[in-house]
């Protein structure tokens, strides 16, 4: 069984794929974008020229690492909590790079087309629930600024703002699997672990009996997608 927590940074998703993964005895896969990435360095370390030039690769090696990580893990069975899922790599940050004009439509084009096959591989059977987590622009702007990594302080509005809008035309029409959208503009998931107990119930209902039967049971923590 695998459960997806999607949203945007500032919404509490780390901190949620922990907390069902600690509760409910599931292995925990977290997102990491940077590790051993030859792109990034290229796609970030000129003028837009550049980020022009590697656009492409550099979202073919995320979508190849993803994949990658995915396979492992259904290899080695079990129950699994994801932080981030392969349908935010391609529909809200590779779109994104062709939205913004750092892909071209031949790039986009290849790159879908890549990723749809992918779709049809074991690897990417869907999740059994994606838990997706969302609250208005500015809710999540100001929790960005409290609480991100210091490049994310510094990140134009702009940016969050483009970010938050491909988010919520993805998932209004997201169907591959079921989604329990919760507005967490009440919650805070970082210091509050009610809200915390009160979100794992609500998972709790819509997944029984699939979830295991032992809580509290330590997560596993492995290699990052």
């Amino acid at each position: 069984m695998l459960i997806g927590v999607a949203g945007m940074v500032g919404s509490g998703k780390s901190t949620l794929t922990r907390a069902l993964a600690a509760r409910f005895g599931l292995q925990l896969a977290l997102e990491s974008v940077e590790g051993d990435n030859p792109w990034l360095e290229k796609f970030y370390g000129g003028g837009e020229a550049d980020m022009r030039a590697y656009a492409l690769p550099l979202q073919l090696h995320f979508l190849a690492t993803r994949f990658e990580s995915m396979r492992r893990m259904r290899g080695s069975g079990g129950s699994w909590v994801l932080d981030r899922t392969w349908y935010e790599d391609a529909e809200i940050f590779a779109r994104g790079h062709f939205e913004e004009g750092l892909m071209s439509a031949q790039e986009w084009t290849l790159y879908r087309r890549l990723y749809v096959e992918l779709l049809h591989s074991p690897a990417a059977r869907p999740p059994k629930l994606l838990v997706y987590l969302h609250a208005p622009l500015d809710i999540v702007v100001q929790r960005i600024r409290a609480r991100g990594r210091p490049s994310e302080r510094d990140t134009a509005a702009s940016y969050w703002a483009a970010l938050h809008a491909r988010y919520e035309r993805w998932i209004a029409t997201f169907t591959a699997c079921p989604v329990l959208s919760l507005d967490v503009r009440g919650y805070d998931l970082v210091s509050d672990t009610s809200a915390i107990e009160h979100i794992a119930n609500r998972v709790r209902q819509r997944l029984e009996p699939s979830l295991p039967q032992t809580d509290l049971f330590p997560a596993v923590l492995v290699g990052s997608p």
